[in-house]
């Protein structure tokens, strides 16, 4: 290998030291150029968050719409609840008739038989009941 002349190895000297010269201005231009690529992230991350708060506070009225329909559901049950008691106890009432009337009708059946197997005159028919 040959050894470079001192000529050469100076002019190859003062072209890297002419290249490390230039460097400070670039790094500059460097740094100026990310500075400016930060400032454009960090806008649009207030943009993002921005949004997200807008986001959060729509939230925040659906939930509070939510509580006020879950706060209708519960009056709706308790409204069905209580037509339901209403008809249970109508339905034991009705019930409670319709077994009386059975029994009556039973108990008017078996007079008008026993009258008959005696001989003796049928039973007159009692006046049918007025409804209220």
């Amino acid at each position: 290998m040959a050894t470079k002349s001192l000529p050469e190895r100076v002019s190859a000297l003062e072209e890297a030291v002419s290249g490390l010269q230039k460097l400070p201005q670039q790094l500059t231009a460097f740094r100026v150029e990310v500075r400016a690529s930060f400032e454009q992230i960090d806008a649009r991350f207030e943009q993002i968050d921005a949004r997200f708060e807008r986001i959060d506070a729509r939230f925040e009225q659906i939930d509070a719409r939510f509580e006020q329909i879950d706060a209708r559901f519960e009056k709706v049950d308790a409204r069905f609840a209580a037509l339901e008691q209403l008809v249970r106890d109508g339905h034991n009432r009705l019930s409670s008739q319709m077994r009386m009337l059975h029994e009556e009708l039973i108990e008017r059946i078996r007079t008008m038989s026993e009258g008959r197997d005696s001989g003796g005159p049928a039973p007159s028919r009692p006046g049918r009941r007025k409804r209220s």
